[in-house]
């Protein structure tokens, strides 16, 4: 159904992620894309749902190249889940799952009694039927997602594409997406590719696994065969067990703990980060940050924010104030403190109000502070201030020692670079 022949892709020249992967995806298959962050992954899907044109290679749907396709005709074949899901309007859930039947509809998009049904039966698939009437941003992480979900089987395709769709579900939710997939998969002879970060996820449900590791198949083929310890080793660099699941047969990883002292040499930096996020929006980057061993400060943030809890869990100093407080002067001086102390500042996409735009004002303090800006929505889309966050921004991004970039991946890669000038030559002392 789906084959990709020597797919390469960089977000520059110098920048590699995508490099001449080959893989055939069978009509029915339940696939999963597995690998460490920065192997690829999601990228690998972006191009797949021809959101990202490849530098070189061809993406096949059933024999035709998938640039030829339509966009209308590729809609009613190919649906996709993405890994955000922040929507700028504030639609009820109904409206945002009949927009999955847009593909289906005239010029001047006439509901018809099928595409009602259709959304009816997305509706109860998902399980999301009883807020229907609901306002989309109303919703939890996990409400929405199922919405989301909802929206691409309205599109009633023949392959769905998914990117992490069970990363803010909690374990229960997992289970149900995970099992619903399965459902779809097996009664209603769906196609699905998932990239999933879940090894035991994608091993007791995934028919098939693919490893990447830099860029790059590392292996492909059952959970047994994929889900080694020695393949797991060699990608994640950890120690890990394999046990089988005597209830479904599938295997099963166990992460064996180490010492916290022992970090491999080249995983050891002193680059300091300090990052300004808020509502969600700096979640992956803490993760990616955390995993990759960055010493790492955040503020100013409200107790009770979800960037506030992660960074607290994973042992992060966070400058905080009390949830719909102030920022105040001390406030201020200490976040102040962090900047300064930071070898590099980084601001994710999030939305300024007259409570939080002070952690943008800020930053033009610094003359020569190394300082990257994530624009994935452009200021304008995120500022509640009248113009204020705005006008800041746009006197940040002047500044020589200021860096925008588009994509989370586009940053980390910058952030990779600046570590590796940074990082500590030290023994290896779990040798």
């Amino acid at each position: 159904m789906l084959n990709i022949d020597k797919l390469k892709f960089g977000y520059n020249k110098e920048n590699t992620i995508i490099d001449e992967i080959n893989l055939a995806i069978k009509e029915q298959e339940f696939t999963a894309i597995i690998g460490p962050n920065g192997s690829g992954k999601s990228t690998l899907l972006k191009n797949i749902s021809n959101l990202f044109t490849p530098d070189s290679g061809v993406v096949y749907l059933e024999g035709s190249d998938l640039l030829k396709i339509p966009n209308k005709e590729l809609a009613q074949k190919m649906s996709v889940v993405p890994q955000e899901t922040n929507i700028g309007f504030n639609f009820s859930v109904y409206d945002i799952v009949m927009m999955g039947r847009h593909p289906y509809q005239g010029r001047w998009g006439q509901i018809k009694d099928d595409d009602r049904k259709i959304v009816e039966e997305a509706l109860t698939l998902t399980d999301t039927r009883n807020f229907r009437d609901r306002d989309f941003n109303s919703l939890s992480g996990g409400e929405k997602q199922r919405v989301i979900i909802a929206r691409a089987l309205a599109q009633d395709p023949e392959i769905i594409l998914l990117d992490e769709p069970t990363s803010s579900l909690d374990i229960n939710y997992q289970r149900e997406i995970f099992d619903l997939l399965a459902y779809l998969n097996q009664e209603r002879n769906l196609t699905i590719l998932v990239v999933s970060h879940d090894l035991n996820l994608s091993g007791q449900y995934c028919s098939r696994l693919v490893l990447l590791h830099r860029g790059k198949i590392f292996a492909s083929g059952e959970p047994e065969e994929v889900l080694t310890e020695d393949n797991i080793g060699q990608v994640y660099n950890t120690q890990v067990k394999v046990r089988k699941n005597y209830l479904t047969g599938r295997p099963y990883v166990v992460l064996m703990p180490g010492r916290a002292e022992c970090v491999p040499e080249k995983l050891k930096t002193n680059l300091k980060i300090h990052l300004i996020s808020g509502g969600g929006t700096g979640q992956q980057l803490i993760k990616e940050f955390y995993e990759r061993n960055y010493q790492l400060s955040c503020g100013i943030l409200n107790q009770g924010d979800s960037d506030w809890e992660l960074a607290r869990r994973l042992g992060y100093e966070v400058v905080d104030i009390k949830a719909f407080s102030y920022i105040e002067e001390q406030d201020l001086d200490q976040n102040k403190d962090k900047i300064a102390a930071a070898d590099i500042v980084v601001v994710s996409d999030l939305p300024f109000g007259h409570g939080n735009v002070n952690n943008l004002k800020q930053l033009l303090d610094f003359t020569d502070k190394k300082i990257l800006l994530l624009e994935e929505r452009k200021i304008e889309e995120r500022d509640y201030t009248r113009g204020e966050a705005e006008r800041v921004w746009q006197k940040l991004i002047k500044k020589p020692e200021v860096e925008v970039f588009a994509s989370k991946n586009n940053l980390l890669v910058a952030v990779e670079n600046i570590a590796e000038e940074n990082k500590v030559a030290e023994e290896d002392i779990c040798d």
